[in-house]
């Protein structure tokens, strides 16, 4: 009931404040409307009066020009029976009534004087000292009257300006007041309600909040002391139960939980690899024990710690500062550190995960250490081996080149068909184990001098041009079509030119290789985004999609799909460390039976000054 009566007596106050607002609303719209004009109509009569004034003047100084100031008078005549037609609708006030009738008199007398003015026939010199001599006697004393009572009718309107504003002054204060008034009424109803109800409802409410507070903090054993047969006393109760519960729930879990911990703790702690958990601000949080062998540290020296500040130790620091150990997906990278004057290579896993500690998201990382040291090993043994045994083939290889080519000569017309076919193939099997013989000592020279390039200034369309130039004959021969597409304007590059006409010449020969009669192949290059970006086009037979991703791997060989063998499987894995060299990227889009398209970048900016060799 009290609610209901505070309800009406804020209807009360909002309708007495509507209807005072609109009272004032229409005192000052009156104010404005009514009197703003008829003092801008008189102003404008005043104004049409004295210039048919000086208009009279001038036609009696000015008696060439009569005709001209007539119709100037006549308009501006016009002018103030306007406002005077005007004005007169909207008088309600006797006194004002008499007034514009006074102007009307004097007015129409003012106008049949200068009608008479014009009339007289005055002639000889003095005719306007006499024109003169009219206006002072009959026509000024008009202009005076009809001025005087326009003055008298804009000063009664002035008064009524200010008579409705103090009007508007006085119903402003008379709704001041009443809205005070309900104001003060409201207020100390509501205060009194307010405090009546304080104590009933808030500090209850109060005392619950902080009691979920506490038990949010982790202190399950805190009660609400509030007894009442309301919904408030209802939620006290179902809170205490609540609280009860989840002080049961959390002894009897306490144990499996933190014997859960310690079980996933020595697990992690028996992992042979290198293993450390690092949080959202990098800092360890865990480690294994063959973490902390490998960098001679342990779990309470480094707890809390940056995990760059723990594997800090010389040359290990730049190695591991390249890790993306922040990264949002798994990464990993190769890294490479001596220990104890030992070579050794890491596999460095970066695995995220997130977990919920309360409301709270957390954010982690899983950073594990495989070692691939003796991969390594293994992987640089078989590339000396196949590059002593390359070399050990050569000069063999020159001498059956060499025998075939002679039998060819020596036998001249003595040889039959039959022999002619095995010398043939002598030549053409010795020429392929030559190709394959001279890309595994190129592929032995480039993983064996990695890092190592003659880096100059070059010029990509210089390149091109001098390959293109190689394999023109030969596409002409097989009857597929070169074309080329070089911007002009490809900036200059820091590279060894030999080694990427080296990539050049590989793409092109594959081209060569995997075209028909009648193929095209598309060498364009150009600058995109700090990058001199070239790329080998062809439309033969395509690469299967199974293979697009293993191409540039050691000794992958294309097959399947009616496409036959033809290359040994090594110079696009000789491309790529070339490319990876210059701080570039090479990358292949291919579709069966439509073609390929390989391409690389180079950065314009790859190498400073003092990288060049």
């Amino acid at each position: 009931m009290l609610y209901i009566s505070l309800i009406i007596v804020m209807l009360i106050l909002g309708a007495a404040s509507l209807w005072n607002m609109y009272a004032i609303r229409q005192s000052v719209t009156n104010l404005i409307t009514t009197n703003y004009n008829s003092i801008e109509r008189i102003t404008s009569m005043k104004e049409a009066l004295d210039a048919q004034k000086l208009e009279i003047m001038l036609y009696i100084y000015d008696n060439e020009n009569s005709r001209v100031h007539r119709e100037n008078f006549d308009g501006y005549d016009r002018t103030f029976m306007s406002n005077y037609s005007e004005e007169y609708k909207t008088l309600v006030i006797p006194k004002e009534v008499e007034i514009i009738k006074e102007i009307s008199g004097c007015y129409e007398s003012f106008g049949d004087s200068f009608d008479e003015l014009m009339s007289l026939e005055i002639d000889g010199v003095k005719e306007t000292e006499k024109k003169l001599e009219y206006f002072n006697e009959n026509i000024y004393p008009l202009y005076t009257s009809t001025n005087s009572a326009l003055n008298e009718l804009l000063e009664s309107n002035e008064k009524a300006l200010f008579a409705r504003q103090n009007e508007a002054t006085d119903v402003i204060q008379l709704s001041i007041k009443i809205l005070l008034s309900l104001f003060v009424i409201t207020g100390g109803i509501s205060y009194i309600t307010s405090k009546f109800y304080t104590n009933r409802l808030l500090k209850p409410i109060y005392e619950v909040t902080e009691n979920i507070k506490s038990v949010r903090q982790g202190n399950m054993n805190r009660k609400t002391a509030v007894e009442a047969g309301d919904e408030l006393g209802v939620l006290c109760t179902e809170f205490n139960n609540m609280t009860q519960r989840l002080s049961e729930f959390e002894q009897s879990t306490m144990g499996s939980l933190m014997e859960e911990k310690n079980r996933t703790f020595a697990v992690m702690r028996s992992i042979t690899e290198p293993m450390v958990i690092i949080d959202e601000k990098s800092n360890i949080t865990l480690m294994n024990r063959s973490f902390e062998k490998l960098f001679s540290t342990t779990i309470e020296e480094s707890f809390g710690k940056h995990f760059l500040e723990v594997v800090s130790s010389g040359g290990l620091f730049d190695e591991l500062s390249k890790i993306n150990y922040r990264s949002e997906k798994f990464s990993e990278q190769i890294v490479k550190f001596i220990k104890n004057g030992k070579t050794k290579y890491y596999n460095v896993m970066v695995t995220p995960f997130h977990y919920c500690n309360g409301n709270d998201e957390k954010f982690s990382e899983i950073i594990v250490f495989y070692d691939i040291t003796e991969m390594k090993e293994l992987e640089k043994m078989r590339s000396d081996f196949i590059a002593t045994v390359s070399h050990e083939f050569k000069t063999p290889l020159t001498s059956i080149v060499m025998g075939a080519d002679l039998l060819s000569i020596v036998g001249g017309d003595k040889l039959n068909s039959e022999q002619i076919e095995i010398i043939n193939t002598i030549k053409e099997d010795s020429d392929r184990l030559c190709t394959l013989v001279n890309d595994l000592l190129e592929l032995s020279k480039i993983e064996s001098a990695e890092g190592v390039y003659n880096f100059s200034k070059c010029n990509m369309k210089d390149i091109i041009n001098s390959s293109l130039k190689q394999f023109k004959n030969i596409a002409k021969n097989n009857k597929v079509e070169i074309y080329s597409y070089i911007d002009e304007n490809i900036p200059f590059i820091i590279a060894d030119e030999s080694k990427i006409k080296w990539v050049l010449n590989n793409l092109l020969s594959n081209a060569l290789k995997y075209t028909k009669e009648n193929d095209t192949i598309t060498v364009r290059s150009f600058y995109e985004n700090g990058f001199v970006k070239t790329s080998v086009s062809d439309t033969g037979m395509g690469i299967p999609e199974d293979f697009i991703d293993r191409v540039f791997e050691k000794y992958v060989q294309v097959s399947g799909c009616d496409i036959e063998v033809r290359g040994s499987g090594i110079g696009l894995s000789a491309s790529k460390n070339i490319i990876d060299g210059h701080k570039g990227r090479i990358w292949c889009e291919s579709s069966v039976d439509w073609g390929s398209t390989f391409t690389f970048i180079l950065p314009v900016n790859n190498l400073d000054k003092g990288d060049l060799v």
